[in-house]
């Protein structure tokens, strides 16, 4: 009974060291890949900061609507005076 019980726990060692070096493998290969996909993020986010270069000039741009919309405004009252309603 000895003898059978030191093979079964050889058997299970090896099982556990093999098992233990694929989960080793791939957390190596999961490592070695970040890298690339922070390479990736990286210019993806370049290219969006360029994208936000463009809201100073939107900002501008929504300034001058408000004032143009303003002197529309002041015209309104005598919009509606000059032009008859039809």
């Amino acid at each position: 009974m000895g003898d059978i019980a030191l093979w079964l726990m050889v058997i299970i060692l090896i099982v556990v060291v093999l098992l233990l070096m694929k989960l080793l493998q791939r957390v190596l290969k999961a490592a070695t890949s970040i890298p690339a996909k922070i390479d990736a993020i990286a210019g993806v986010a370049a290219a969006a900061s360029r994208d936000l270069d463009a809201v100073a000039v939107l900002l501008t741009t929504q300034g001058y609507i408000k004032s143009i919309k303003h002197s529309v405004l002041d015209y309104g009252g005598s919009l509606n005076v000059a032009l008859p309603d039809y």
